[in-house]
């Protein structure tokens, strides 16, 4: 059985004021019925800033929340089916909005979101390389975990996100309200869960299970788009995977079956070779290991990347409104736990006229499998021209 998702990267973008941005991601892990949310972080400032600290080879599950998004609720609704927009914004004009609808029990929340400004978001996001499959509004996607919280019945805040809760534990008030003090004692099983990992978890846990769980989320074209075509191609990949294993499978049964007694002979040459080497030729070798370590680490030897293939890996991601002026291979020192480290690193140095063009190629190196830190050390006008001259540092 082939998994459609290993991990997930959970996104909650917060809107706050002035262009500020509260950004608080984790990558959660599926093993087997286990999921883990480890690797957690949140960061704040304008959108350049949170994009640069978001990771980009995981599939997104994104929450928006923040100034400009309202939810409003409404109670005592029953089983009968409703247009709950309207029966909520009975004034306003559906096609301007992205609108949310959750549902629990005889109780509904209807969230809305004007279109451009959400648009404008995901292209963004999107366009930095992050593939974005499920898109929701505010922390009502927690509704998918409350029954795995312990403390939850009781009410809690995480993050200015409040939810109220009945005598038997059940929601009957949701809530934001930036800067609100977070409170509640929230356990995953028999584990303590940080506030800024509930909402991440709760986004991840809807995607893994999306085709098991009524998913909380609002209806955006390009993004379920993008869901439906990831979904078809990793269909495409089992049936294909399927095909090839069982090709595989037959070509290995001939195989053994031909070259059995060639193998037999294979394996009694190597047991033979085995049992002559001495414990002196085995301390020799160890030894030899440890001299060819030590020279390694004297010159510097950092994965074997030949400075050929890292030029030519910086020039063929290089966008053409960036010119080059200089690249130097260069070695830098780092202490850390009283040991010293040499970390091989490019001092990249050049000129544009394009703040994007700059932006949108660190985003590039980072991708690179090679690089371990890509930095923007400098970033001004020339004083005789109109271009900007820029500096990077690339370790790897």
């Amino acid at each position: 059985m082939f998994e459609t998702f290993e991990h997930i990267l959970g996104i909650e973008l917060t809107l706050l004021q002035n262009e500020k941005y509260r950004c608080s991601y984790a990558v959660v892990t599926r093993k087997g019925d286990n999921i883990d949310a480890a690797d957690h972080h949140t960061v704040e400032g304008n959108l350049v800033k949170v994009l640069e600290r978001i990771p980009r080879k995981y599939p997104v599950a994104l929450s928006i929340g923040g100034k400009g998004i309202i939810h409003k609720q409404l109670k005592g609704i029953g089983t009968e089916k409703k247009d709950l927009f309207r029966a909520t914004f009975s004034s306003v004009e559906r096609k301007d909005f992205y609108a949310q609808e959750t549902l629990m029990g005889d109780q509904a929340w209807v969230s809305i979101v004007r279109q451009t400004w959400i648009d404008d978001i995901v292209g963004k996001l999107q366009s930095s390389g992050l593939n974005i499959y499920m898109l929701s509004l505010g922390a009502l996607p927690v509704i998918s975990i409350w029954e795995l919280l312990s403390g939850a019945g009781e009410g809690f805040s995480a993050n200015g996100h409040q939810f109220e809760a009945s005598a038997e534990g059940e929601i009957v008030g949701y809530r934001y309200q930036e800067g609100a003090e977070d409170k509640g004692n929230l356990k995953l099983g028999n584990t303590k869960l940080k506030f800024t990992l509930l909402l991440p978890y709760a986004l991840a846990f809807q995607l893994f299970l999306y085709d098991k769980l009524s998913v909380i989320k609002t209806d955006h074209t390009q993004v379920d788009n993008r869901f439906k075509d990831f979904l078809e191609q990793s269909k495409l990949k089992k049936n294909a995977g399927i095909f090839i294993f069982a090709l595989l499978g037959l070509l290995l049964i001939s195989f053994f079956a031909l070259t059995h007694y060639n193998a037999e002979n294979a394996k009694l040459n190597e047991q033979v070779g085995a049992l002559t080497a001495t414990a002196d030729q085995s301390d020799l070798l160890k030894k030899e290991i440890t001299e060819q370590k030590i020279l390694l680490n004297k010159l510097g030897w950092n994965g074997g990347y030949s400075h050929a293939f890292l030029l030519n890996e910086i020039g063929s991601s290089k966008p053409r409104a960036l010119t080059l002026n200089e690249v130097i291979f260069d070695q830098v020192k780092e202490e850390a736990n009283d040991a010293k480290d040499l970390l091989a690193s490019i001092k990249i140095a050049g000129e544009t006229d394009n703040l994007t063009a700059v932006n949108n190629w660190i985003f590039l190196l980072k991708e690179k499998k090679w690089a371990k830190e890509v930095k923007l050390l400098r970033y001004q006008q020339d004083t005789e021209s109109e271009n900007f001259e820029f500096n990077l540092l690339i370790q790897y």
